[in-house]
């Protein structure tokens, strides 16, 4: 059985975590890793150096946006498989 919290709190804060933790879209999780570890860098670069503080808000509320979607995913991907699990 898998816990649909532990998988929406693995996407929460680390893409894809959850989803290699179900198990079921393995190849997804590992892009969002990498995906997000790009993504934190050039946002993290932005932040730093200042470059268009506007632009890094708009990408840093889409992060938020994109974290909690793929939360939310992780969390009703792992109550099917329990569901599945019980069949």
């Amino acid at each position: 059985m898998k816990n649909p919290w532990i998988a929406a709190i693995l996407n929460l804060f680390l893409f894809g975590g959850g989803y290699l933790y179900n198990g079921k879209r393995k190849g997804l999780g590992v892009a969002l890793i990498i995906a997000w570890v790009v993504i934190r860098y050039g946002e993290i670069s932005i932040f730093l150096t200042n470059l268009v503080f506007d632009k890094w808000i708009v990408l840093f509320l889409g992060l938020v946006i994109l974290m909690f979607s793929l939360a939310a995913d992780a969390y009703s991907e792992a109550k099917q498989i329990n569901e599945q699990t019980k069949k």
